[in-house]
């Protein structure tokens, strides 16, 4: 499972070959729509049943289910290949912010007839009201992909639990899935820990190319104008990240807020104002008019999106993307220009 990939003479990164993996048995999704590489697809608002009456999810004793898109990818690239491994399946709908999105009641229900559930604590507070009843119940392996990850107080809060955008940190997490994979399915276990091993090379070499643009870049901050998922940057990277907004979708910038990031804006003479995908882009729009900044897409790797992203930059996402994609498409251009490392 290891790619090519190489910086030009420009510094233009190069997409990742990529071969996805697709579980046969998963491939149902969440609200009757169809599923994508075991992507929840499109919801239709109800998130309980498809068409036909049938249960949202169609989990069996192979699924392992995923509760946002990183560590979705993180279980596919775990589990691998072959006829009797388990199935991942992202329970976010494509579209869906994984922080900001809930399950209906009936879809949490159904999570108890698969095998595996991979979650992160204090992510979200149905996953971990989900793992706790899962764990009294039994019959269903609980993973903590954020077992032995220690989250620390960021400049955007405490206990900041976005260790996923750092890839070093990531290597624990799919360390922590495969661990459970091979409780779920001991005969596989080799299979899943080289797996794991494997993805972890390319985690690493991913460190290395986001390092050497740091290391070469102008300048030392960006300005991110929706909720703050990049912290774990200024932690690995020396990264200063400044946002009006805070840790959650649904937290707002107040005028006051808006006003220190035009002056930091000026004052640092940052050329770019950047967004997540997964949300609207109003304020970044706003801050680009009045600063003359370019806008920039992120991804936290917590939507997947089929298409253009709500603010089009020219980028067309798919629906499957790993966490790969979501870097070496979206994340390391983005910053190449923002920290004027090109």
């Amino acid at each position: 499972m290891k790619s090519d990939r190489e910086l030009d003479g420009s510094n233009a990164l190069s997409r990742r070959n990529f071969t996805l993996f697709t579980g046969s048995a998963v491939t149902a999704a969440l609200a009757g729509c169809a599923g994508n590489g075991g992507n929840g697809g499109e919801s239709d608002g109800n998130g309980n049943e498809n068409e036909d009456g049938e249960p949202a999810i169609d989990a069996d004793e192979r699924t392992v289910i995923a509760s946002m898109p990183a560590l979705w990818d993180f279980t596919r690239q775990a589990a691998g290949d072959g006829e009797n491994v388990v199935e991942p399946l992202d329970i976010v709908p494509v579209g869906e912010h994984g922080h900001d999105w809930n399950p209906d009641p009936a879809t949490v229900e159904d999570i108890d007839h698969a095998a595996g559930f991979v979650y992160m604590r204090d992510f979200a507070a149905w996953q971990d009201d989900a793992a706790e009843q899962l764990e009294a119940d039994g019959g269903t392996v609980v993973i903590e992909a954020s077992e032995g990850i220690d989250f620390f107080d960021s400049p955007a809060e405490e206990n900041d639990e976005h260790w996923w955008m750092d890839p070093l940190s990531a290597r624990d997490g799919v360390d922590n899935i495969a661990d459970g994979l091979a409780e779920i399915d001991p005969d596989n276990e080799e299979h899943y820990r080289e797996n794991a091993a494997a993805f972890n090379e390319e985690l690493q070499e991913l460190h290395e190319d986001f390092q050497a643009i740091v290391d070469r870049a102008e300048l030392t901050s960006i300005v991110v104008a929706t909720h703050d998922s990049y912290q774990w940057w200024n932690m690995r990277y020396g990264i200063d990240v400044y946002s009006p907004v805070g840790t959650s979708p649904d937290d707002a910038a107040t005028p006051r807020d808006v006003q220190e990031i035009e002056e930091l804006i000026d004052a640092e003479g940052i050329e770019h104002v950047l967004y997540d995908v997964g949300e609207p882009a109003q304020l970044a729009e706003s801050l680009a008019e009045e600063t003359g900044a370019d806008i920039l897409p992120l991804s936290p790797v917590e939507t997947q999106i089929d298409g253009a992203p709500n603010f089009d930059t020219g980028i067309r996402m798919e629906s499957d993307w790993g966490y790969l994609e979501h870097f070496y498409e979206i994340n390391l251009p983005s910053l190449e220009r923002a920290l004027n490392a090109e």
